[in-house]
């Protein structure tokens, strides 16, 4: 099995195509088809149905798909690792984050982390944290920041505390209750709230508002966490956002209210792989965002 097989199916897979796929790896669609057989050859199994339309996984090829993106990864990054050891550099560190992660702490232990070594490069990618951990599994991210879910499999994955979140009620200062002073649950019960649509969140509103009726004041749902503040800046919708405990919410605009709500919190953690070499860099980076937010 070779390296130059792996990524010849996976051209495959993901254009659909052999000849878009030989294209893009640089090779005659003969010698990609007589590769792509050698490999099934050597799994004993057929990766790819072929048809005049293209071609589409089988059950196989789906997960051998998930192995050889990690496994092609995985080279790359030793690859740049053992490059960076010979120039004498840090390297490279390829973080995640999530939805719960766009913090100004979060920002600025990130920022500090990048002017700390000129040999240092630092990737950031953001998503869904079901997809980041997906792209952690396979070898293509080195760790996430993101909430700890205790409703995920983490037997793979070390979760590392390194802040406490709590959420908060905002709005606009030009919202009704913007200078009100505290504001009860029958209050916030009763205006109309724009949330950010992730599992379990129904549940959370029913169970902080107290009952089913808060539900038709949840006029707006809404997956995209940026899209949500803009939507409080500019309407009177109350939206919840998290914050590192003991610190006001970080947003120039946006006023934090005072409620009856019972304080909710939950753990900002550092995700990475149980099974895998940390690199210096990793380790480094690590732990300067760990210092960064305990500051």
């Amino acid at each position: 099995m070779q390296l130059r097989q792996m990524r010849h199916f996976l051209a495959a897979l993901d254009t659909g195509s052999m000849t878009q796929a030989a294209r893009d790896q640089n090779v005659t669609q003969p010698t990609l088809s007589r590769s792509i057989r050698m490999l099934e050859l050597t799994l004993k199994v057929d990766l790819l149905e072929r048809s005049h339309g293209g071609v589409m996984p089988t059950r196989y090829g789906e997960a051998f798909a998930e192995h050889a993106r990690s496994i092609i990864a995985g080279t790359r990054q030793a690859q740049d690792d053992v490059s960076a050891m010979r120039a004498g550099r840090l390297g490279h560190v390829r973080l995640g984050l999530g939805e719960s992660a766009l913090l100004a702490p979060v920002a600025r232990s990130i920022g500090r982390l990048s002017l700390l070594r000129e040999d240092l490069r630092v990737s950031l990618d953001y998503d869904v944290q079901d997809s980041q951990l997906a792209k952690l599994r396979r070898g293509e991210l080195d760790a996430i920041i993101d909430l700890g879910r205790p409703d995920l499999d983490v037997d793979d994955l070390r979760y590392k505390a390194v802040a406490k979140l709590a959420m908060v009620v905002m709005v606009r200062p030009e919202h009704p209750y913007a200078r009100k002073g505290k504001v009860s649950l029958q209050e916030l019960a009763c205006m109309p709230w724009a949330i950010l649509d992730q599992p379990g969140a129904d549940n959370y509103y029913r169970q902080m508002l107290g009952g089913e009726e808060v539900f038709r004041n949840i006029r707006l749902r809404c997956v995209a966490p940026t899209m949500l503040r803009m939507i409080a800046l500019e309407s009177d919708m109350l939206i919840m956002m998290t914050r590192i405990n003991d610190q006001k919410a970080a947003d120039d605009v946006l006023v934090e209210l005072e409620t009856d709500i019972p304080p909710v919190t939950t753990d900002l953690c550092l995700i990475t792989r149980r099974r895998s070499y940390m690199t210096g860099a990793l380790r480094f980076s690590l732990e300067e965002i760990t210092r960064g937010l305990a500051q």
